[in-house]
């Protein structure tokens, strides 16, 4: 491509400050930290998994005590089963995580949230809520917000694979489902670039390089007759796009991806974006990255259908965690996972395939390979009554419980201002232009 021109088209799009000052070329690899976003979407039920109570109105599907429960160190854990029934499939069941072995692995590598206060039933403003810290639309999910501010210029700065992907027009989001559609966008003039060993072109590479110069001078000639700031900024983004093609080329895909039976198609699916995603943070261009996994809205069936999504959710989690271990980057990653809203207060009937309705009360979780990043693991913040699953208030100092009128209900702006803070972007011009007005907690340290 050539400099000049490129820098012109920028220029021109008010994209210039984003642009690093030597050629493309050299644009350095992004190093983390990464961010991994998981939504599970539906609402999920916190008192399956990280907010256990004892068997009665919220749970009858297993045995917990306050007073001797499960736990690993301070975090307290649904020890629910994952009985082979739950799939039709035998090959589905190594699928399926357990919460003891989720919890037993990664407790260390934790902050759990409980009694976050989501301040809606609605599913739409839920996950608007949990992913940008505001309910009322137009704000950035925070990895986007990371992004924007840490590294603007890198193609695949934000990457969505579902849930909330907002960006508040401050970069664009990257939606790419598979790496298969991947491989498809990255090398246009592969005839099979899904297949690693088909190195076939549509046309000669000369000849190819040709076209797209001539598209590229099309496109900014274009552009210079354009008087609409609208058409003229579109114009230059494409221009910038195509002009990133070879750096989507370079990007390591794996040649093999996983392959589960067919009733593990959501899972299947959230396991072949994470292994994009880790492509991506490995090769430097990618920051965030939105993962999703559905089916949480259990209005019927929750003791078949929640413990089934949720064992699916933590067998991903681990998945996500274990590729960015064979990619040595488990470190400088960080996972939030949450959901809509949470589910209760207890059932909506009496027979076993009755369900569990909205409830505004949900949970989080954080994890990383390296824990320091959260300010220290092992970490439970907040809670919720076992009488009415309501929340309870915390110290602002200390993070302590206090059911005091001085106690502080969590809600995600608390959440989102903290992960501002502890991702150095609380200060930048994204932030402020999106603020957050609430107490800064010391969440993460």
């Amino acid at each position: 491509m050539d400099r000049r021109s490129f820098l012109k088209i920028a220029a021109g799009t008010g994209l210039a400050v984003a642009l690093p000052r030597h050629a493309r070329a050299a644009l350095p690899p992004y190093k983390g930290p990464f961010y991994v976003m998981i939504s599970a979407r539906g609402g999920w039920d916190p008192v399956y998994l990280c907010d256990p109570k004892p068997k009665g109105t919220f749970n009858r599907h297993y045995d917990y005590d306050p007073a001797d429960p499960t736990a690993i160190g301070d975090i307290h854990y649904a020890d629910i089963p994952v009985p082979a029934n739950l799939v039709t499939d035998p090959m589905s069941l190594p699928y399926l995580m357990k919460n003891a072995d989720f919890f037993a692995k990664y407790a260390s590598k934790m902050v759990v949230i409980n009694g976050l206060n989501m301040a809606t039933n609605n599913h739409d403003r839920g996950v608007v809520t949990i992913w940008s810290g505001r309910g009322d639309g137009g704000y950035p999910n925070f990895a986007a917000l990371v992004a924007a501010t840490r590294a603007p210029e890198h193609p695949l700065a934000f990457i969505s694979g579902g849930g909330y992907s907002g960006t508040g027009n401050l970069i664009p989001v990257t939606r790419l489902n598979s790496v298969t559609s991947f491989r498809k966008l990255a090398e246009p003039n592969r005839v099979n670039p899904a297949d690693p060993n088909n190195t076939t072109t549509y046309l000669h590479e000369d000849t190819f390089a040709r076209i797209a110069q001539a598209q590229q001078e099309r496109l900014a000639a274009f552009k210079a007759k354009q008087n609409l700031p609208k058409i003229e900024a579109a114009a230059g983004q494409l221009y910038l796009a195509r002009g990133n093609l070879d750096l989507l080329s370079s990007v390591a895909l794996p040649d093999t991806l996983i392959d589960m039976p067919n009733e593990m198609g959501d899972l299947e699916r959230m396991a072949q974006q994470t292994q994009l995603a880790m492509a991506a943070f490995t090769a430097g261009l990618a920051v965030g990255v939105n993962l999703e996994l559905g089916g949480f809205d259990t209005h019927a069936n929750h003791d078949t259908v929640q413990v089934r999504q949720l064992a699916k959710l933590l067998w991903g989690i681990d998945y996500v965690m274990s590729q960015a271990a064979l990619a040595g980057i488990d470190s400088n990653l960080i996972v939030m996972v949450g959901s809509d809203f949470g589910r209760g207060k207890g059932y909506n009937g009496m027979d076993q395939g009755s369900g569990k309705d909205h409830w505004p009360v949900s949970s989080a979780l954080f994890l990383s390979g390296n824990p320091g990043l959260l300010g220290g693991g092992g970490r439970v913040i907040g809670a919720t009554t076992e009488a009415e699953q309501l929340p309870i208030g915390i110290n602002p100092d200390t993070l302590e419980l206090d059911e005091s009128e001085d106690g502080i209900i969590l809600t995600a702006p608390h959440v989102h201002l903290a992960l501002r803070e502890l991702a150095g972007v609380a200060e930048s011009p994204a932030a402020k232009k999106f603020g957050i007005v609430t107490d800064m907690l010391p969440l993460f340290g």
